[in-house]
């Protein structure tokens, strides 16, 4: 009771707050990776016929990164990748996605190469929207955890990302977002 006579409130009373999370990051929140400092800066979700899967965009200066979280047999599971020029692709690629309605099996970029993994079609969520933008996406593994996606938005409007796997436990200070 000294507590209570002292400060005028029990123990039980003083205010509790979770710790943002990898998975429940919002737009606002910071956090360390890779000797960086990074904003959330927007989060999306992605939606392959009930399967989900959650996207938070970084920035750490001018840099900009594409966390994506997806939860399968009870296990998280993260890439971190970033958007390159499709020009930057075999030029072949688009052109067979628009004739045949797949790319290669296999593509090599930047030195790397990488197999194809699967092809999903789905729904991208920005934000809290409630309309979703059709896509299909097609997914490539490589060596050490690389990672390759290619996704079809329109007839002849595709964009690339590029990155790898990464752990939970290499982020670390995640730090809520400031309230205003």
């Amino acid at each position: 009771m000294v507590f209570r006579r002292i400060f005028g409130k029990d123990k039980e009373e003083i205010p509790q707050w979770d710790e943002p999370t990898l998975e429940t990051m919002a737009v606002g929140c910071l956090l360390d990776y890779d000797l960086k400092t990074w904003e959330v800066i927007a989060q999306a979700t992605y939606d392959y016929d009930g399967f989900k899967s959650r996207e938070w965009t970084l920035r750490s200066g001018d840099i900009v990164r594409f966390l994506e979280g997806y939860e399968e047999h009870g296990q998280m599971h993260w890439t971190l990748t970033r958007e390159v020029d499709w020009s930057g692709l075999d030029e072949k690629i688009g052109v067979q996605i628009a004739e045949e309605g797949d790319p290669p099996e296999d593509v090599r970029y930047e030195n790397t190469d990488y197999a194809a993994v699967e092809s999903t079609p789905g729904l991208y969520y920005e934000g809290n929207r409630e309309n979703g933008r059709e896509f299909v996406s097609w997914s490539y593994e490589g060596a050490d955890g690389a990672v390759l996606f290619l996704s079809q938005w329109g007839e002849r409007d595709f964009s690339a990302f590029v990155g790898h796997v990464v752990e939970q436990y290499q982020f670390s200070n995640i730090l809520p977002a400031a309230k205003e």
